[in-house]
């Protein structure tokens, strides 16, 4: 048996186990009796039902800017990042930011071309062009996402693969809307696999906001463990060396007084 004046668990989540990530963290507070905020994957790539998710699985690889957005007006969460398409659903900094916030059954909003008005750009080209309006629409968006939209337009009941002049206003109206508005809803994510980091964890409510000492005299959490999560761009690192100094200040006036 070891006995010690003090006890830091630093054990991080659940992310990407094939380097050794476990439970203990959570082990551990519980046998205390500390609160826990269910964990689940978070900065993680989406995915979408195999049958669903076909028409898009041919643009795997593509990449473009995009603003992606969740939830409702009181609690809405939105980026303007890259998103990528994958064979299974969608990934890129846009998507691991806005996984963080998405809930499971609910949808996400892209708008994939949001620096265009997209309707006074296909409105100008019906008017003053006769070429195709994949073409025209290749200007203002990748041309292997310009294709897989206008073929899409005969299940919606428009006719897209023409050429822009004889498109009707009404469905330049609705390519505009699919692109500018077009929400679906994610089956799942990648799992702690792809998650680059875990939301959840140890409730801050039972830690020192000053120590990160818990209710448990002497039993420390910092780092992933705990439930603070952030944006990517190294905001993660920030807090697990943050609060690993604002523990190590706790433990060094802690063990003065021992």
């Amino acid at each position: 048996m070891i006995h010690a004046h003090a006890v830091v668990i630093a054990t991080g989540g659940l992310s990407i186990p094939k380097i050794g990530a476990t439970d203990f963290g959570y082990r551990a507070a519980r046998q205390f009796r500390l609160r826990l905020i269910e964990p689940r994957p978070a900065l993680v790539p989406l995915t979408f039902d195999g049958g669903a998710w076909e028409p898009y699985a041919q643009l795997a690889g593509l990449s473009l800017p995009v603003r992606m957005e969740t939830g409702t007006k009181k609690d809405k969460a939105s980026f303007l990042e890259d998103l990528l398409f994958t064979h299974r659903g969608l990934s890129g900094p846009a998507v691991l930011q806005i996984s963080s916030y998405w809930q499971v059954g609910t949808p996400i909003r892209l708008n994939l071309a949001p620096d265009i008005d997209l309707l006074q750009a296909l409105t100008r080209a019906k008017a003053s062009s006769r070429k195709l309006l994949a073409n025209e629409l290749a200007g203002m968006v990748p041309s292997r996402l310009a294709e897989a939209w206008v073929t899409q337009g005969t299940a919606l009941g428009h006719n897209w693969q023409r050429a822009a002049s004889d498109v009707t206003d009404k469905s330049l109206a609705m390519l505009a809307q699919r692109l500018g508005q077009w929400e679906l809803t994610p089956t799942g994510t990648e799992g702690y696999k792809k998650a680059e980091v875990t939301a959840g964890g140890v409730d801050t409510r039972d830690l020192s906001s000053q120590t990160l000492e818990s209710k448990q005299p002497g039993l420390y959490f910092i780092g992933e463990v705990v439930d603070v999560t952030g944006w990517l761009g190294g905001y993660n690192f920030q807090w697990a060396w943050a609060s690993g100094y604002a523990c190590a200040h706790g433990l060094a006036a802690r063990l003065q007084r021992a």
